[in-house]
């Protein structure tokens, strides 16, 4: 008779990565607000990237005062740093030396050579799986056009021509 392998051998456990246990944390605290998971998280989750380096949300002008007050009590205050090509009406760092930092933002604007582009986030757009409310991949799209991170939008083409 054949031996066949445990399953537990052959079946790659998914570390759940520092940034997305931060997430899940602060998941019940945010409930009813509007917010959304993107940049490499999102990338991590849809099997694009090995690993997060931190926890990118994306909420409404009108929500936003309330989610950065309660990320504010999890990981303290916020630091508003300026950037020379990013202009958000709305920015949030929280713990940008910490082991995981979160970058919240709303009204997304970057300063482009035609301008100041503008993206507008739609949370009825979002995909709730595993519990939390992931951003769509279109959308990142978008955005990383905006950022000019040419890799991540060909990683996400690639994958939304897949799908």
């Amino acid at each position: 008779m054949q031996q066949i392998a445990p399953l537990s051998s052959t079946v790659r456990v998914m570390q759940v990565p520092p940034p997305i246990r931060l997430a899940q944390d602060l998941a019940p605290s945010l409930r009813g607000l509007d917010w959304g998971i993107g940049g490499s998280s999102l990338l991590w989750n849809l099997g694009l990237a090995d690993a997060p380096r931190d926890l990118d949300l994306v909420t409404t002008a009108e929500h936003f005062p309330e989610v950065r007050r309660l990320i504010s009590l999890k990981l303290g205050e916020s630091a508003d740093t300026p950037h020379p090509v990013y202009r958000s009406r709305y920015f949030a760092r929280f713990a940008p030396l910490g082991p995981v930092s979160v970058d919240l933002f709303a009204e997304v604007r970057v300063e482009t050579s035609s301008g100041i582009l503008e993206w507008a986030f739609d949370p009825a757009a979002l995909e709730l799986r595993d519990g939390l409310p992931w951003m769509r991949a279109e959308d990142w799209v978008q955005l990383y056009k905006l950022f000019n991170r040419p890799a991540r939008v060909k990683a996400l083409t690639d994958y939304l021509a897949e799908e």
